[in-house]
C-alpha cells in the first residue's frame, strides 16, 4: 500500500514514515510538474482543454510598472481623488533587501510581518 493511501487510514507514527511521506510528496510533485509540462505543450498546439469541471488553458496575468516620474504623477492623482497613496503603495521585500538595511533600522520605520509557509528547500 502506498504511503498516500496509508495516510488516509492513520496518522504518521514514526520519523521513518514521515521521511517516506516527504519522499512520496517529492515524487508526486515531480510527476505533476512533468504532466503539466506535457499538457501545456498540447494546449499550446491545440487550444484549451475542457474537462467538464475546469478548463486548462493559458490565461493572461497583467501587471503594471511605472517609471519614477509617472509613479509620482500616479500618487498625485490618487491624492487628488482623496485616496491616500501611502495606503496603496508598498515596497517589495526584494527592494527592501536591495537597501541592505539592518532589521533594527527597518523596525524603526515599519512593522515586520512574519508568516509561516509549509514547503521544502534543497539542502
Amino acid at each position: 500500500m502506498s504511503t498516500a493511501l496509508k495516510l488516509q487510514e492513520e496518522e504518521l507514527q514514526t520519523h521513518e514514515e514521515a521521511v517516506q511521506l516527504a519522499n512520496e510528496i517529492n515524487r508526486l510533485e515531480a510527476a505533476l510538474k512533468q504532466m503539466k509540462a506535457v499538457l501545456k505543450s498540447y494546449v499550446k498546439d491545440h487550444g484549451g482543454i475542457d474537462t467538464g469541471e475546469e478548463v486548462w488553458d493559458f490565461y493572461e496575468s497583467v501587471s503594471w510598472k511605472f517609471d519614477r516620474q509617472r509613479l509620482k504623477e500616479l500618487a498625485g492623482e490618487m491624492a487628488m481623488e482623496g485616496i491616500d497613496p501611502w495606503e496603496m503603495l508598498n515596497i517589495s521585500k526584494a527592494n527592501l533587501n536591495k537597501l541592505g538595511w539592518e532589521e533594527q533600522r527597518l523596525s524603526k520605520l515599519g512593522t515586520k510581518k512574519v508568516t509561516q509557509r509549509f514547503t521544502s528547500r534543497k539542502k
